[in-house]
């Protein structure tokens, strides 16, 4: 786009004030939690482009930037559709059973070196309708070398297992997976055709016991963040009737990971969907997991 509009593109990003100990002030993506739009698709093995204008262009450029973007963006997708579909085809297909998956994660420099980050300024005129001042942009650039956070790296992982188990008693949860497209079955005891999961009764599981079980103080859209700490230990328990299991030898497996395991940081937990089973006093959490 530089050689053909001679604009000057880049990945979404925000100035991080305080200088750090190089004296360099950082640019920073939004971070990994699928609870922005292209993270949860990226979570579903599809692609995904955030598509922003800068907010003090004037309307006439952000509609020709975005114009520009989308433009090119889709000829891209028309050039390399087979190596796209092929892609996504090989991460539906993909086992993660029995890796470790990120859980939580934070910000990492996408290069040991600084990046040239092309600062503007802007000016006060007043609105032609309302009156209220407002800021423009102005037509400056000034290069400014910053630490460029627009990846990630998982600081804590967990095992996929084979299967989750969700007692009776959790519907809101369970309605949940499914409208996220999710495969949930009822629980039969019997082995499903072409599946190599055996049941036996009592089983040996995991259950996650809590050390720690917390709230934010204050509240994010109506919710007050919850967060577990503790561990998986091996238990033998019976399956109740009426449970539901999760099977992650299904395409959408790394959704319903990160949205069932207790420690997740954007999942049922802590958006509080299991809050009715997560009381101050209850040590364990409520759904268990295969061992294997």
């Amino acid at each position: 786009m530089r050689s053909k509009y001679g604009w000057d593109y880049y990945y979404y990003g925000n100035v991080e004030g305080a200088r750090g100990a190089d004296g360099l002030r950082a640019w920073r993506s939004f971070d990994h939690r699928p609870r922005f739009n292209n993270n949860y698709i990226g979570l579903r093995n599809r692609f995904a482009l955030l598509s922003e204008a800068f907010a003090y262009a004037t309307f006439k450029d952000r509609i020709t930037a975005t114009n520009r973007f989308v433009e090119e963006s889709l000829d891209f997708v028309a050039k390399n559709q087979s190596r796209l579909r092929r892609i996504v085809q090989e991460s539906d297909g993909r086992k993660v059973t029995g890796q470790r998956l990120g859980l939580r994660a934070q910000q990492l420099a996408k290069s040991p070196e600084p990046v040239e980050i092309l600062m503007g300024e802007v000016m006060q005129e007043k609105h032609p309708v309302d009156g209220h001042r407002m800021d423009l942009r102005k037509d400056v650039r000034i290069p400014e070398k910053m630490a460029d956070y627009g990846t990630f790296e998982a600081t804590e992982t967990e095992r996929v297992p084979l299967v989750y188990f969700i007692p009776p008693g959790h519907q809101q949860a369970v309605d949940l997976l499914a409208a996220h497209g999710i495969l949930v079955e009822a629980f039969s005891g019997r082995t499903a055709a072409g599946q190599p999961f055996r049941v036996a009764s009592p089983m040996d599981l995991e259950e996650f016991q809590i050390e720690a079980n917390t709230q934010a103080a204050n509240a994010f859209q109506n919710h007050r963040e919850r967060t577990l700490t503790g561990k998986w230990i091996p238990v033998t328990r019976p399956i109740p009737e009426g449970t539901v299991i999760i099977r992650t030898n299904q395409p959408l497996a790394r959704l319903a990971f990160y949205l069932l395991e207790p420690r997740s940081d954007d999942g049922l937990v802590n958006w509080n969907f299991l809050d009715g089973a997560l009381g101050p006093d209850v040590k364990v959490y409520p759904i268990l997991r295969s061992k294997n």
